[in-house]
């Protein structure tokens, strides 16, 4: 009999128990007091750009000098924060972006800031954005139990969504009232917040025995385990589908406060705090919806939601109409963006977590710029009221299309570190650089069970390609029919320690029901070989 896999679902806490941690409690504020201080450089970069120029495109620049940099730069940045000591990483990156924002204040002051220098200053702070997100959201993790991730991640949404309702009609005003450089100083200073919390968090040190990755090491394990995770792919599929299109709003909204509406940088900051506060009461309805509805279902609705959000903005003229469509676009934006998050970080190992949410930044990210530059082009050459419209449509067509894909979120895998797995015992130890290595696995099936036993394998190649292998293959012996082994290849000793070292619940789960299909007393017989290299004195 194949034993079942064992699954857990989805614990369902209150919305405001990961409160009771100081840590999460205190950078919790802190981030909140920084993402406002982020909504304001927002609301000027924009609003300061359509005084530079009255081009849809350079507009839309802004946005995609943010999206961009993290497009390109969130990869290396989630792998420098799964291997480097990420208190201090962070700190050294608030500090970075703090004097970015503190010399886009100074040129703007002194009149010196042209669209060009705006594009190249606010593509350096999307550069330390790229570096710092994908460790914020693995810090998750470790401020709280694994029971709490899933209120925890609508907390960060909370503070975001608080920030974004609070922020840009803070930065209207700020901007009507003393110009666009107030509020890159007070972005500035908002880093203090971040900074002064993070020297008061002392971080665990890690319980591993292996030394750390390297820089582009890591980043090809964090391609190489996405490769090997289905479930992470459609999750990717279906970030693709929404963000792409719902990039519209966020690239054409100034020229639509400016142009469409009417209003002034008031009227731009309200809508932003609409946003903002529908956002805000989606985080706070979101629990009920958990409760009734699957994530696919989640994640169509809210996308359905934020298409209707666009048509409004592409039809409307009526500035307190405009102000509704946007409450319905942050819930619908709440829904959406929760979802993926709390998904992605449940369906992927501890280890490579970071680098995980890297990638989906990147697509995140990669998905806003590039419809950034296809919206503000169409507005260009046509109409916005034609760009949003198309875009509206587009972002109904393409999530009912990718509805049809599953994210499988009512049974979350334990991805918990078992270390039941002891390093081979060697007379002498292999050097951690040796390599590649070769494992085989020898297994006796019967042949009724040959068939149940190769899907089963199938499972188990995934884990062994995510885990570290370049190579898998199952063979089986021509002679003797019942005899099966399973090849894998790894490019360094290293490497197949920190598959021993990475193990997870769910993974030992596969690997005991590939084993309960062997015939005999003895478990499998597993056997490592080493490239052989002759040592140079003996090669003379």
């Amino acid at each position: 009999m194949r034993p079942e896999n064992k699954e857990r679902k989805i614990i369902t806490t209150s919305p405001w128990s990961p409160f009771q941690y100081p840590i999460f409690k205190i950078l919790w504020i802190s981030s909140t007091i920084s993402n406002i201080g982020t909504w304001l450089h927002d609301v000027g970069a924009a609003w300061l750009m359509t005084i530079l120029t009255n081009n849809p495109m350079w507009v839309a620049l802004i946005q995609v000098a943010t999206s961009l940099s993290i497009f390109l730069l969130a990869l290396p940045g989630g792998a420098l924060a799964d291997i480097l000591d990420r208190r201090i990483y962070l700190i050294s990156l608030q500090t970075f972006m703090m004097t970015v924002a503190g010399a886009l204040a100074l040129t703007t002051f002194y009149g010196k800031t042209s669209p060009e220098l705006l594009l190249f200053l606010t593509f350096f702070l999307g550069i330390g954005a790229a570096l710092s997100t994908p460790t914020w959201l693995a810090l998750m993790s470790e401020l709280v139990p694994s029971t709490e991730l899933p209120p925890a991640v609508t907390l960060v949404s909370l503070s975001i969504n608080l920030s974004r309702a609070i922020g840009p009609a803070l930065g209207g005003i700020i901007i009507a009232a003393a110009g666009p450089a107030a509020v890159f100083a007070l972005n500035a200073l908002s880093f203090f917040a971040i900074i002064i919390s993070l020297f008061g968090w002392q971080r665990p040190p890690s319980e591993s025995m292996l030394p750390a990755e390297r820089l582009f090491g890591a980043m090809r394990a964090g391609i190489r385990y996405v490769r090997g995770s289905p479930a992470f792919q459609t999750l990717l599929l279906k970030s693709s589908a929404f963000f792409i299109f719902a990039s519209s709003v966020w690239a054409l909204l100034p020229l639509v406060a400016r142009s469409t509406l009417h209003s002034g940088p008031m009227g731009y900051g309200v809508l932003f705090a609409c946003f903002g506060s529908g956002a805000v009461l989606g985080t706070v309805i979101l629990p009920k919806f958990r409760e009734k509805l699957i994530c696919d279902q989640l994640i169509v609705i809210g996308a359905m939601g934020f298409a209707v959000t666009t048509f409004i903005l592409s039809l409307s003229s009526i500035f307190y109409f405009a102000c509704g469509g946007m409450v319905l676009g942050g819930i619908s934006w709440t829904l959406v963006l929760v979802t993926l998050t709390t998904l992605i970080q449940q369906v992927v190992s501890a280890w490579v977590r970071a680098r995980a949410l890297a990638i989906f930044l990147a697509v995140f990210f990669g998905g806003m710029a590039m419809g950034s530059i296809l919206w503000g082009w169409i507005a260009s050459h046509f109409t916005i009221s034609l760009s949003l419209f198309v875009a509206a449509l587009g972002l109904v067509i393409a999530n009912f299309l990718t509805y049809v894909f599953t994210s499988g979120q009512q049974l979350i895998t334990d991805l918990t570190p078992t270390g039941h797995l002891p390093a081979p015992l060697t007379e002498e130890k292999p050097k951690h650089g040796q390599g590649p290595v070769m494992v085989t696995i020898e297994y006796s099936i019967h042949q009724q069970q040959a068939e149940e036993f190769y899907l089963v394998m199938q499972e188990l190649r995934l884990i062994r390609l995510r885990e570290g292998a370049f190579f898998w293959a199952l063979f089986q012996d021509i002679e003797e029919r019942k005899k099966f082994v399973e090849c894998f290849m790894v490019e360094s000793w290293l490497d197949h320690l920190r598959q021993h070292e990475r193990i997870a619940v769910t993974d030992r789960d596969i690997q005991q029901k590939a084993s309960a299909y062997h015939q005999g007393k003895n478990p499998p017989r597993t056997t490592h070989f080493v490239a052989f290299d002759m040592p140079k004195k003996k090669r003379l």
